[in-house]
């Protein structure tokens, strides 16, 4: 028997095509019409907002940018540093790395002239105590210990520490006394021993009190590593001491007072007196006062990344009645704390300096800033002798950086009469 398979009708086959593919069509037209996720004009659904939007109420702020005229004064300095920000972002990035070898009990540190460490040990008697020895040494033969300890710094109202420091050159410069001393070097060897002991009130390293004794041992010599000798220069008549050395003991008092806001400030004065009265304790009859002041300011330009810095430093040796003249190496140099920035380091010394500096410094970024220089530096036998002609300029600038809480490192190049002078220091002092 043969059964016969029954058969849609041709219509009714279309019907059921077109049911199943409706659908389908539907819901792809339905994708096409709405945008997905990674569509720029896809907006996500929310509930909507009533209320006025005229009214006052909380808003986003509007972007963070700089003004128009703000970007175009920054352009060419973004522009002249730019292979600076390479490089530190590349220090950046190798940050972690450096940190495997890195020990919070010191660091090493090398320079074109010394290589040295530093170790130092913090909180060795508790908070707010530290201690630290630097070992240095030059391939001239020049040699450097230094040991440093406080306590009670930041946490208490009272404190104290001692310095103690060893420091031999055989080439230690020397240009004359006088504020147009001749600008080639004559060379003496130096062996200074400090120690010191200090108390201080004041919690604020910034707002304290300090009184202080210590003693000061200065061995002279003919010296070596340099060519000419300052003996094969110079007369010993007209520069006192010039082959003796001397020993002093000393009280003195000093301070810090200041209005800043902050460690890397950009606005507010500080101030910095401190006296040193001196006796000889060799039978060299050296009797002497040293006086310094130094006060500091600092002003915004429209930005906490743009600032005005200044600070004006004048210091003084005065012998007292019946004292012998004040040794060469004992009067007011140009040098350390008191370096003018266009000059070799001790190029001028007398019993009377002045220095005017002024800096317009600017963020490029953090920590490091750059800045440019102006300055006036002189010295002379009296305040009297004191010009503002015969003040020695410099001009110039750099770069620097914070590091930690109390120092700074920095670079520098400026111009003085003389030519250029180039210094790096890892603890600048202003």
């Amino acid at each position: 028997m043969l059964h016969r398979t029954p058969r849609w009708p041709q219509g009714g086959t279309i019907l059921a095509l077109a049911l199943c593919v409706l659908p389908a069509a539907c819901i792809v037209d339905s994708a096409r019409a709405e945008p997905r996720f990674g569509d720029s004009t896809w907006v996500a659904p929310s509930a909507l907002i009533e209320g006025d939007v005229e009214a006052a109420g909380p808003r986003v702020a509007r972007p963070d940018h700089e003004r128009r005229w703000e970007t175009v004064l920054r352009a060419p300095f973004r522009l002249a540093f730019l292979p600076l920000r390479l490089l530190t972002r590349g220090i950046e990035a190798a940050g972690p790395t450096a940190e495997e070898f890195h020990t919070s009990k010191g660091r090493i540190q090398v320079s074109p002239e010394w290589i040295g460490a530093t170790v130092a040990v913090p909180a060795f008697l508790g908070p707010g105590s530290k201690i630290g020895l630097t070992g240095a040494w030059s391939p001239r033969d020049s040699r450097k210990a230094r040991i440093r300890a406080h306590a009670g710094d930041s946490v208490s109202f009272l404190g104290g520490g001692i310095d103690a420091l060893y420091d031999y050159r055989p080439n230690r410069r020397f240009y004359g006394i006088g504020n147009f001393s001749s600008s080639d070097p004559t060379y003496f060897l130096r062996r200074a021993d400090l120690a010191s002991a200090y108390l201080f009130a004041g919690r604020d390293p910034l707002r304290r009190v300090r009184a202080s004794v210590g003693i000061s041992d200065v061995g002279i010599g003919q010296g070596y590593n340099g060519s000419p000798r300052s003996v094969d220069v110079f007369n010993p008549t007209d520069v006192p001491f010039l082959t003796q050395g001397s020993q002093v003991w000393w009280l003195g008092v000093g301070g810090d007072f200041a209005a800043l806001d902050g460690a890397e400030p950009s606005e507010g004065v500080h101030l910095r007196p401190e006296v040193r009265r001196f006796r000889s304790s060799d039978g060299s009859d050296l009797r002497f006062d040293d006086w310094r002041v130094e006060a500091r300011g600092y002003l915004p330009v429209f930005s906490r990344r743009r600032v005005i810095a200044a600070r004006l430093v004048y210091e003084g040796v005065d012998p007292r009645s019946g004292s012998a003249p004040v040794p060469f190496y004992r009067l007011a140099e140009s040098s350390d704390a008191n370096h003018f920035a266009g000059y070799p380091t001790g190029r001028f010394r007398d019993r009377r300096l002045a220095i005017g500096h002024a800096e317009y410094r600017w963020e490029i970024m953090r920590p490091v800033w750059a800045f440019g220089l102006a300055e006036l530096g002189e010295v002379a036998s009296t305040s009297s002798r004191l010009t503002l002609g015969a003040a020695h300029p410099s001009l110039g600038g750099g770069l620097r950086a914070r590091i930690s809480p109390g120092q700074v490192a920095e670079i520098e190049a400026a111009r003085g009469h003389e030519g250029l002078n180039v210094k790096a220091d890892l603890e600048a002092h202003f």
